[in-house]
C-alpha cells in the first residue's frame, strides 16, 4: 500500500488576516524577523508585501486551463460513463485538447500529438 502524501514545505501556510495583523504589526514598529515568528508568515514575504502593498496571499501551482463552467461542461463526460457511454482515457485527453483549442484558452498541452497531459 502506498504511504500516504505529507506536504513538505510551508509555503503559503498562512491566511489573509494573518498576513494582514503582521504587515500592521511591522508597520507599528515591530521587528520583522520577531513578526515573522509570531504569525507563522515568511520574513520574505513580509518585506515583498510590505513593498508591493499586496496583502492577499498568491496562489500556489500552475494556472487553469479551464474555467469552473468549462470544467463542468467537460465533466458532463462523466455522467456519459455512468450510462455506459464512455469514453477511454485517450479520448478524453483528446477531447480536453479540442475543447481547448475551440475556446481559444492558453495551455501547455502538446500540440504534435493533439492531447492534454495526463
Amino acid at each position: 500500500m502506498p504511504k500516504p502524501y505529507i506536504r513538505s514545505m510551508g509555503r503559503g501556510n498562512y491566511s489573509a488576516e494573518q498576513l494582514q495583523s503582521a504587515l500592521d504589526s511591522v508597520r507599528s514598529g515591530r521587528k520583522i524577523r520577531e513578526v515573522g515568528r509570531a504569525f507563522g508568515v515568511a520574513e520574505s514575504t513580509i518585506r515583498l508585501r510590505l513593498k508591493t502593498e499586496i496583502t492577499q496571499p498568491s496562489p500556489l501551482g500552475r494556472k487553469p486551463v479551464f474555467t469552473k463552467q468549462q470544467e463542468q461542461e467537460l465533466a458532463h463526460v462523466l455522467t456519459l460513463a455512468k450510462i455506459f457511454h464512455g469514453m477511454t482515457p485517450t479520448e478524453l485527453r483528446w477531447l480536453a485538447f479540442e475543447y481547448a483549442e475551440a475556446n481559444s484558452n492558453k495551455h501547455n498541452f502538446d500540440a504534435s500529438s493533439k492531447m492534454a497531459d495526463k
